[in-house]
């Protein structure tokens, strides 16, 4: 995808307009269409490259909605998707703890 040469943590104060999909003169459609396309993307990199499961009470439509409502509003940060993120995935490293 190429949005970010970094991982969340380290590009957490990047504002969402500042990634390679945002485009600022699209229309709110087209803006949405594209967000959702990088949610999606996003969804399968975490679940089947990153063997993440969804959290309790959260499925697909969920993630996806909640990483949208992020990815459309330019003046968000990384950082409030990873938050996002966050909240809806349970990644391996949190359900193979002890």
């Amino acid at each position: 995808m190429h949005q970010l040469v970094t991982n969340f943590e380290d590009s957490g104060n990047l504002q969402i307009k500042d990634l390679t999909f945002y485009n600022p003169l699209n229309s709110s459609t087209l803006r949405m269409q594209e967000a959702g396309i990088v949610a999606d993307h996003l969804d399968n990199v975490f679940r089947f490259g990153r063997g993440a499961v969804y959290e309790r009470d959260v499925d697909r439509t969920i993630a996806i909605t909640a990483m949208v409502n992020v990815l459309i509003d330019g003046e968000k940060l990384v950082s409030d998707l990873a938050d996002v993120v966050d909240q809806c995935y349970l990644f391996w490293n949190e359900f193979h703890r002890n």
